[in-house]
């Protein structure tokens, strides 16, 4: 967050004019305080607001864009969030939601350039994100098993980083899929696999050896592997193990 400054000037206004200045903002981007007035000169501490900074960069953008939506401002403890209402709103949520994450994401440029320590900016619309996630979950689950089942990779996209992060989520501790990333920036594709079976060398009378410790009955009688296989021949032997 921005630190307070203090300005000086001979009237109140000549001292806000100071903290504009001093502080590269318009009046309505500043939150101010009058801390003396002994009627020779006034002193303001003045900071940026980062939530006066975003509801103008947002309802000048809407007015610009003739856009019928307004937007909800709260400085919460993890987030600034906004909540977006209006008739238009379909035009951000449309496609999957790209249009409100690259809202979002000029929201966050914005501040950057205007403070050296902000909150990240969320914006949302009546529950749109949480939807959108699960329907993302559903859509990155279906398309892991269609993986495994054809194994092969299949791709999903392009999506946007916030739809990205949601299947990264949704696959990371999904014992079938993995998943990459293919492509630069709002052209990226999310790749996913079959996840790599891991090679490991075992011996005669090791567990997972036909007949060896931690062998069960089938394998100690049919004389086969962990994947059915009749093992004979050399003394090392490869097991596969998911």
């Amino acid at each position: 967050m921005s630190k307070r400054k203090s300005f000086r000037g001979d009237t109140l206004d000549e001292a806000l004019s100071a903290a504009c200045g001093g502080l590269g903002s318009r009046l309505e981007e500043l939150h101010y305080d009058v801390v003396n007035n002994d009627g020779e000169k006034f002193v303001v501490e003045a900071e940026v607001d980062p939530v006066a900074v975003l509801g103008l960069f947002l309802s000048e953008s809407f007015r610009a864009g003739d856009l019928e939506i307004t937007a909800h401002l709260a400085d919460r403890e993890e987030a600034l969030a906004g909540e977006l209402q209006g008739g238009d709103l379909h035009l951000l949520t449309a496609s999957g939601g790209r249009g409100l994450d690259a809202l979002q994401y000029l929201c966050n440029r914005v501040l950057n350039r205007r403070l050296s320590d902000h909150r990240p900016v969320h914006l949302d619309s009546d529950g749109f994100k949480e939807r959108r996630a699960h329907k993302l979950q559903e859509r990155a689950e279906a398309a892991a098993d269609e993986a495994l089942r054809r194994g092969a990779p299949v791709t999903l996209g392009p999506l946007t980083p916030a739809a990205r992060r949601e299947i990264h989520l949704a696959l990371a501790d999904d014992p079938g899929g993995e998943t990459d990333s293919d492509g630069e920036g709002f052209l990226t594709r999310i790749v996913i696999r079959p996840r790599r079976r891991r090679l490991h060398l075992c011996r005669p009378g090791d567990a997972g050896w036909p007949g060896g410790a931690g062998a069960d009955p089938h394998q100690r009688r049919t004389g086969r592997g962990v994947c059915g296989a009749r093992l004979s021949g050399p003394f090392l032997r490869w097991r596969l193990e998911n």
